[in-house]
């Protein structure tokens, strides 16, 4: 783990031994988390693929999941030991286990990140987009990241927002088949990169067609 990371790692296991409700210990809500989740698997159905949950806290996306019937793929990783040992206490049955896109070791069709960066520390913007980075490495139809918009006015001071246009410049960069979405949360966004374009992910949606 780089030095850089274990104040995040830090401060998610102190919430994890410290707070006893669920959604303290992850810093949002479960209307919030849910809409987050919704917003991703309406465009997209895991049913039969692979999921890394990168940053998959107490376990919650796993419980979507099982409920649209696409679980038997997933696999959440996170820094925080404490975190992972609530996931592992909710869902014995759930694959979960301490680690980082980074040194992973092998490859999913899609990696998600919900999130995960949204707490305020020093070089922030460099773990993000390093950890965007490794992420898309491994997902070989897509890697999804959901981040707190500063749109939004009404964060405490030790929350990160952050720019919508940064970070489709950001994704941009890694891939150009890339889609954001600003539209299911007053606070929230997502971002969306792509191994190819949906004429190559589906070519049964354009048919003949030329």
């Amino acid at each position: 783990m780089s030095d850089d990371i274990k104040p995040v790692r830090d401060y998610w296991d102190a919430r994890a031994r410290e707070k006893s409700d669920d959604c303290e210990r992850i810093e949002s809500g479960r209307k919030g988390q849910r809409l987050r989740f919704e917003s991703f698997l309406r465009s997209h159905d895991l049913r039969g693929r692979s999921v890394l949950d990168i940053g998959c806290g107490v376990g919650d996306f796993l419980e979507r999941l099982t409920a649209h019937g696409a679980d038997s793929g997933y696999q959440g990783i996170d820094l925080s030991p404490e975190m992972i040992q609530r996931a592992r206490e909710r869902f014995p049955n759930g694959a979960f286990e301490v680690g980082e896109a980074a040194t992973i070791g092998r490859r999913y069709d899609y990696t998600v990140a919900f999130a995960i960066h949204n707490v305020k520390v020093e070089g922030g913007r460099q773990i993000l987009e390093r950890s965007l980075r490794d992420q898309f490495a491994i997902a070989d139809v897509a890697a999804h990241i959901s981040l707190l918009t500063d749109r939004y006015a009404g964060f405490a001071p030790h929350i990160q927002a952050w720019r919508a246009e940064e970070l489709l410049t950001l994704a941009l960069s890694i891939t150009p088949y890339v889609a954001l979405r600003h539209d299911y949360l007053p606070n929230d966004f997502s971002v969306t990169l792509y191994r190819r374009p949906l004429i190559d992910a589906d070519p049964a949606l354009t048919g003949d067609l030329t």
